[in-house]
Protein backbone atom coordinates (compact mmCIF):
# COMPACT_ATOMS: atom_id res chain seq x y z
CA UNK A 1 0.00 0.00 0.00
CA UNK A 2 1.80 3.46 -0.89
CA UNK A 3 0.75 6.26 1.04
CA UNK A 4 0.06 9.88 -0.99
CA UNK A 5 3.14 11.94 -0.04
CA UNK A 6 5.50 9.92 -0.57
CA UNK A 7 4.30 9.14 -4.13
CA UNK A 8 4.47 12.84 -5.05
CA UNK A 9 7.69 13.36 -3.38
CA UNK A 10 9.23 10.70 -5.11
CA UNK A 11 7.89 11.77 -8.49
CA UNK A 12 9.54 15.30 -7.93
CA UNK A 13 12.75 13.85 -6.92
CA UNK A 14 12.95 11.72 -9.68
CA UNK A 15 11.79 14.14 -12.36
CA UNK A 16 14.27 16.93 -10.60
CA UNK A 17 16.96 14.34 -11.36
CA UNK A 18 15.85 13.53 -14.95
CA UNK A 19 15.11 17.10 -15.58
CA UNK A 20 17.91 18.59 -13.88
CA UNK A 21 17.80 22.58 -16.01
CA UNK A 22 14.00 22.98 -14.88
CA UNK A 23 12.97 23.66 -10.82
CA UNK A 24 10.27 20.72 -10.36
CA UNK A 25 8.36 21.17 -6.80
CA UNK A 26 5.42 20.46 -5.46
CA UNK A 27 1.98 21.95 -6.43
CA UNK A 28 1.76 24.69 -3.36
CA UNK A 29 -0.60 24.79 -0.68
CA UNK A 30 -1.48 28.43 -2.20
CA UNK A 31 -2.13 28.45 -5.73
CA UNK A 32 -2.40 31.84 -6.06
CA UNK A 33 0.64 33.28 -4.95
CA UNK A 34 2.98 31.35 -6.88
CA UNK A 35 4.93 33.04 -8.87
CA UNK A 36 6.82 31.27 -11.63
CA UNK A 37 10.24 32.88 -11.53
CA UNK A 38 12.37 29.78 -12.85
CA UNK A 39 14.25 31.38 -15.89
CA UNK A 40 13.78 28.51 -18.07
CA UNK A 41 10.95 26.83 -17.06
CA UNK A 42 9.04 24.70 -13.87
CA UNK A 43 6.87 21.71 -13.56
CA UNK A 44 4.52 21.41 -10.73
CA UNK A 45 3.27 18.06 -8.64
CA UNK A 46 0.06 17.85 -7.67
CA UNK A 47 -2.87 14.90 -6.39
CA UNK A 48 -5.66 14.87 -8.77
CA UNK A 49 -7.62 11.99 -6.61
CA UNK A 50 -7.82 8.40 -7.09
CA UNK A 51 -10.35 6.04 -7.58
CA UNK A 52 -11.07 2.58 -6.11
CA UNK A 53 -12.28 -1.18 -7.15
CA UNK A 54 -14.73 -2.99 -5.83
CA UNK A 55 -13.25 -4.84 -2.55
CA UNK A 56 -12.16 -8.19 -3.21
CA UNK A 57 -14.22 -11.26 -1.48
CA UNK A 58 -11.09 -12.27 0.69
CA UNK A 59 -12.38 -11.66 4.72
CA UNK A 60 -10.68 -8.14 4.58
CA UNK A 61 -11.10 -5.12 2.58
CA UNK A 62 -8.05 -4.89 -0.67
CA UNK A 63 -9.15 -2.54 -3.62
CA UNK A 64 -7.17 -1.07 -6.38
CA UNK A 65 -6.24 2.62 -5.69
CA UNK A 66 -6.16 4.26 -9.46
CA UNK A 67 -4.05 7.27 -8.85
CA UNK A 68 -4.28 10.47 -10.74
CA UNK A 69 -1.44 13.06 -10.60
CA UNK A 70 -1.01 16.42 -12.67
CA UNK A 71 2.41 18.10 -13.46
CA UNK A 72 1.46 21.64 -14.46
CA UNK A 73 4.49 22.79 -16.48
CA UNK A 74 5.44 26.08 -16.90
CA UNK A 75 7.40 27.16 -19.91
CA UNK A 76 9.00 30.64 -21.32
CA UNK A 77 8.54 30.84 -24.65
CA UNK A 78 6.34 28.25 -26.47
CA UNK A 79 8.46 26.62 -29.75
CA UNK A 80 12.16 27.54 -28.99
CA UNK A 81 14.38 25.00 -27.67
CA UNK A 82 13.88 24.34 -23.67
CA UNK A 83 10.30 26.25 -24.11
CA UNK A 84 7.12 24.51 -22.66
CA UNK A 85 6.41 22.31 -25.54
CA UNK A 86 10.02 21.03 -25.37
CA UNK A 87 9.65 20.75 -21.64
CA UNK A 88 6.43 19.15 -22.13
CA UNK A 89 7.76 16.28 -24.61
CA UNK A 90 11.02 15.87 -21.77
CA UNK A 91 8.37 15.49 -19.29
CA UNK A 92 6.58 13.03 -21.01
CA UNK A 93 9.76 10.78 -21.67
CA UNK A 94 10.65 11.16 -18.07
CA UNK A 95 7.39 10.38 -16.12
CA UNK A 96 6.55 7.72 -18.62
CA UNK A 97 7.28 4.09 -17.25
CA UNK A 98 8.34 5.82 -14.02
CA UNK A 99 7.22 3.39 -10.88
CA UNK A 100 6.67 5.38 -7.39
CA UNK A 101 7.07 3.47 -4.24
CA UNK A 102 5.01 0.42 -4.63
CA UNK A 103 2.64 1.48 -7.18
CA UNK A 104 2.47 0.41 -11.02
CA UNK A 105 4.58 2.05 -13.53
CA UNK A 106 2.98 5.60 -14.63
CA UNK A 107 1.06 6.13 -17.93
CA UNK A 108 -0.26 9.00 -19.47
CA UNK A 109 -3.97 9.76 -19.47
CA UNK A 110 -3.86 13.40 -20.92
CA UNK A 111 -2.42 16.77 -21.45
CA UNK A 112 -4.11 20.25 -21.84
CA UNK A 113 -3.04 23.82 -22.56
CA UNK A 114 -3.99 25.94 -19.26
CA UNK A 115 -2.90 29.54 -19.92
CA UNK A 116 -0.49 32.16 -21.40
CA UNK A 117 0.32 35.20 -19.86
CA UNK A 118 3.49 37.61 -20.56
CA UNK A 119 5.31 34.84 -22.66
CA UNK A 120 4.78 32.27 -19.58
CA UNK A 121 2.89 29.48 -21.00
CA UNK A 122 1.50 26.65 -18.89
CA UNK A 123 0.07 23.30 -19.91
CA UNK A 124 -1.58 20.60 -17.61
CA UNK A 125 -0.19 16.65 -18.00
CA UNK A 126 -2.53 13.92 -16.25
CA UNK A 127 -0.52 10.99 -15.57
CA UNK A 128 -2.31 7.53 -13.85
CA UNK A 129 -0.75 5.08 -11.34
CA UNK A 130 -1.61 2.19 -10.06
CA UNK A 131 -1.29 0.75 -6.33
CA UNK A 132 -2.80 -1.25 -3.51
CA UNK A 133 -5.21 0.02 -0.77
CA UNK A 134 -5.68 -2.56 2.12
CA UNK A 135 -7.28 -2.92 5.31
CA UNK A 136 -5.67 -2.24 8.38
CA UNK A 137 -5.86 -5.40 10.93
CA UNK A 138 -4.99 -5.41 14.15
CA UNK A 139 -2.23 -8.41 14.97
CA UNK A 140 -3.80 -11.49 17.07
CA UNK A 141 -2.43 -12.44 19.82
CA UNK A 142 -1.92 -16.14 19.01
CA UNK A 143 0.51 -18.35 21.03
CA UNK A 144 3.76 -18.30 19.81
CA UNK A 145 5.36 -21.37 18.15
CA UNK A 146 8.86 -21.98 20.04
CA UNK A 147 10.02 -25.70 19.07
CA UNK A 148 9.46 -28.61 17.26
CA UNK A 149 10.27 -32.35 19.02
CA UNK A 150 11.06 -34.43 15.92
CA UNK A 151 10.32 -38.65 15.92
CA UNK A 152 10.24 -41.52 13.51
CA UNK A 153 8.22 -44.31 13.58
CA UNK A 154 7.73 -46.98 16.28
CA UNK A 155 10.03 -44.31 18.14
CA UNK A 156 8.48 -43.96 21.54
CA UNK A 157 6.74 -40.19 22.45
CA UNK A 158 8.43 -38.00 24.89
CA UNK A 159 7.41 -38.69 28.88
CA UNK A 160 6.20 -35.10 28.69
CA UNK A 161 3.63 -35.03 25.72
CA UNK A 162 0.27 -36.42 25.48
CA UNK A 163 -0.62 -38.82 23.19
CA UNK A 164 -3.15 -37.97 19.84
CA UNK A 165 -6.92 -39.23 21.32
CA UNK A 166 -8.56 -39.29 17.71
CA UNK A 167 -5.22 -41.57 16.22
Amino acid sequence: MAATRPILLALRDHLQTALPDYAVELFPDNPAAYRFIHPKGAILVGYQGSRFSRPDGLGMIGQQRDITLHLTVFGRGLHHDGAALDLLDALRLAVTGYAPPHCLPCHLLSEAFLSEDGGAWQYELRVQTETQQVQVCAAENLPKFIAARYRRDGQPLDTDLKPDPHP
